[in-house]
């Protein structure tokens, strides 16, 4: 499934597995702290719950994070311009 494609242009079964994934998925918010102890890179969340994990990993969830979040608006306006 390419989800980088427009929302309208998706199958009715791939609008199905996101609504499904929507339906799992937990709000995260704005993160209140992010720091570096022990070699390891936390962040706290908006609902106080901490991730803890390595910082070669956070280099790469950074990175998908990012490029997700600029696929994503590119999508909303492609999606607002055909509407």
């Amino acid at each position: 499934m390419n989800l980088d494609k427009p929302k309208n242009l998706l199958t009715d079964v791939e609008r199905l597995h996101v609504a499904e994934n929507v339906s799992r998925s937990i709000h995260y918010g704005e993160p209140r702290k992010v720091w570096v102890e022990d070699g390891h890179v936390f962040v706290e969340g908006y609902d106080g719950a901490t991730v803890s994990m390595l910082p070669a990993v956070a280099i790469k969830l950074g990175r998908l994070l990012g490029e997700a979040g600029a696929a994503s608006l590119i999508n909303q306006v492609m999606y607002d311009s055909q509407s």
